[in-house]
């Protein structure tokens, strides 16, 4: 977790501010945390969690230099709002997922969770990773009130070119 700042308040977050801080990780313990962490095996797998990661200014250059760390793989977990630009500062040869957060099949579902107008700019989200070229996979957080709407994630999985598909319950 590089910061607990996010721009949503998902019903489902665990992130506490009062529990978890409100400062964001600087550049320099990032860099210290990946040189301590990497150590070239290829099991070794990195998320940027948050939060928001994207609302991290260094976010592009902490995946940057992960990469050069020799991770296995490294996964950027987003709400799909992608602050800083950050699709045209990384590439896709940097960074094996952006990970998205879907909570719901539907636009009413999704928002009743997430938040007015997170699936719409979740989904705007993917699809301009995807055509730049970036590897997407989407986190589904299953609960009573989406439990649902599962059945209907494969066909949106496959319009919206998802690779890998996560349940967390």
């Amino acid at each position: 977790h590089i910061l607990t700042q996010c721009n949503l308040s998902c019903r489902h977050c665990y992130i506490n501010p009062e529990q978890h801080g409100k400062t964001r990780v600087p550049l320099e313990t990032i860099k210290a945390w990946l040189d301590v962490f990497s150590d070239g095996s290829p099991a070794t797998n990195l998320i940027f969690l948050g939060g928001e990661p994207t609302l991290h200014p260094d976010l592009p250059e902490a995946i940057k230099y992960a990469y050069t760390r020799g991770f296995s793989s490294i996964t950027v977990d987003t709400n799909g709002y992608l602050f800083h630009d950050i699709l045209s500062k990384v590439s896709p040869d940097v960074i094996d997922y952006f990970s998205f957060s879907l909570d719901g099949a539907t636009r009413k579902t999704n928002d009743m969770i997430r938040g007015k107008g997170s699936f719409d700019t979740c989904v705007q989200g993917i699809k301009s990773a995807v055509l730049k070229d970036f590897s997407t996979s989407l986190i589904y957080t299953v609960s009573t009130k989406n439990i649902h709407e599962l059945d209907k994630f494969a066909p949106l999985l496959k319009d919206l070119k998802i690779d890998l598909f996560f349940i967390q319950v």
